[in-house]
């Protein structure tokens, strides 16, 4: 798509500069002996430009920013255990495109001699950060050109470089700040398409790895938490609740340590307030950590510091519409927009063009999504490229019997995907799939996923020669 070659020509530009002069200080030489050790780095990079740039996330936010609510980082964690090795990279943005996530995991690749899917790139979902991925307005590419990518690659750098022998810490908190917008909406989220809050679902579980130095300091805290942050949707930029988390992380472990916090399945999950004022927000991410903070800290390091990184591309069903149907849809979403340029020149002409092709190429009847699974100790993460509804660790708990955490928003993001019961419900997130220009996921879709990936999961169980 013409959108993406300004990005991949910057970008390989940008990878060029990068090699040069680069010394890979203590990379490919794990000291790593102990079994109870594993070699860590970690490092953050602000990401924050100036405002004027668009946000992502509101269809009915039509102007540039003109504020910094507080500063968007990318985080980046190394590990590297016997021949186990990953570049993880989270950003305070909406999600990314997965050609974008691409163009990322083949500059690393070649430069650090690993795999593409040994580099994974995740989103925290913020819908206060600028448009890098294309979902209802046009990408930011001078932004991602000039400031993105320069601080990723330069945070993986130093990730890299200083990268040291750890200890690992494995916990699990618990808190019921998110909630579920389908069923048990808070003021804001507008009608539940089920108002029965017995059906509500949510994801109550803070799981966390600590990384301790030898010194007995914290090299880095990894939080993940399943909720949309969707609390202030103004013209500021803000990395909400997941930039609150990692100020809480700095504020009880020290400032030196690196905050690591990941997005959950939080297709379905909403925050406490809309509209929520910088003190509610931080207040969120100060009970997240606490739910951890004392855990962490008394613990004993795991005696052995398991980790395994395994994926596999895994199809995904979607509900294909005819020919006459994209029209007819198409028509009446311009009727709906006619009024915002914006969208109706960015997603809704583009949407019809994309799907038309698609049913002519035989291509628009699926996803091929890029699934890695992560495994810390009994800890298992597997990331996925969707909104998905929390449901997905229910669903994976019938297949395998490990400790499952599903991470959202992460090596792009293609559709919302919900379970079948929200399909028959109807709704916002069932209907969303334009924004991601792709036809609605098949109903069951979610539940064959949690199957199809269960072998995936058990696979970095196995112990490798």
């Amino acid at each position: 798509m013409k959108r993406y070659s300004n990005t991949i020509s910057a970008v390989t530009i940008l990878s060029t500069l990068f090699f040069i002069g680069f010394a890979m200080e203590g990379y490919g030489n794990s000291s790593v002996k102990n079994e109870k050790l594993i070699r860590v780095g970690a490092a953050s990079e602000d990401i924050t430009p100036e405002p004027g740039v668009y946000l992502a996330g509101y269809a009915s936010r039509t102007e540039p920013s003109t504020g910094i609510r507080g500063n968007l980082f990318t985080h980046v964690l190394y590990i590297e255990k016997d021949n186990e090795r990953l570049i993880w990279i989270v950003c305070d943005l909406l999600g990314f495109d997965y050609e974008d996530v691409q163009v990322i995991q083949n500059i690393l690749a070649e430069k650090y001699q690993l795999q593409p899917w040994q580099v994974v790139v995740s989103a925290t979902h913020t819908h206060s950060a600028p448009t890098v991925q294309a979902i209802g307005s046009e990408k930011e590419t001078k932004y991602m050109n000039d400031l993105l990518y320069p601080q990723i690659f330069k945070a993986v750098d130093r990730a890299v470089g200083n990268a040291e022998d750890c200890e690992m810490i494995l916990v699990e908190g618990y808190s019921e700040l998110a909630h579920d917008r389908r069923n048990a909406p808070v003021p804001g989220d507008g009608a539940a398409p089920n108002p029965d809050r017995s059906k509500a679902f949510v994801d109550p579980r803070v799981p966390s790895v600590a990384f301790k130095k030898l010194d007995g300091s914290f090299k880095c805290i990894l939080i993940q938490y399943a909720m949309h942050p969707t609390s202030w949707g103004d013209l500021n930029m803000g990395p909400e609740w997941p930039g609150a988390t990692a100020i809480s992380i700095k504020k009880s472990f020290g400032d030196s340590v690196e905050p690591f916090v990941l997005q959950g399945a939080a297709g379905n999950l909403g925050s406490p307030k809309r509209k929520a004022t910088p003190e509610e927000m931080q207040s969120w991410g100060d009970e997240l950590v606490a739910s951890v903070d004392e855990k962490i800290k008394s613990s004993e390091a795991s005696e052995s510091s398991s980790f395994a990184v395994r994926h596999q591309t895994i199809r995904v069903a979607l509900t294909v519409k005819n020919e006459q149907e994209v029209k007819e849809e198409a028509a009446e979403y311009k009727k709906i927009y006619a009024s915002n340029l914006r969208i109706l020149e960015n997603t809704v002409l583009p949407w019809e063009k994309i799907q038309l092709q698609r049913l002519k190429d035989g291509t628009a009847d699926h996803i091929d999504a890029q699934v890695v699974a992560i495994r810390f100790g009994d800890h298992v993460f597997v990331t996925t490229p969707f909104e998905t509804f929390c449901h997905l660790n229910r669903e994976c708990r019938k297949h395998v019997s490990h400790n499952v955490h599903i991470i959202g928003y992460t090596n792009g993001v293609y559709n919302y995907f919900p379970t079948k019961d929200a399909i028959d419900q109807g709704g916002y997130e069932p209907q969303a799939y334009l924004w991601y220009f792709r036809f609605p996921c098949a109903y069951g879709a979610l539940e064959q996923f949690a199957q199809d990936i269960a072998p995936l999961i058990n696979s970095t169980f196995i112990n490798e020669e």
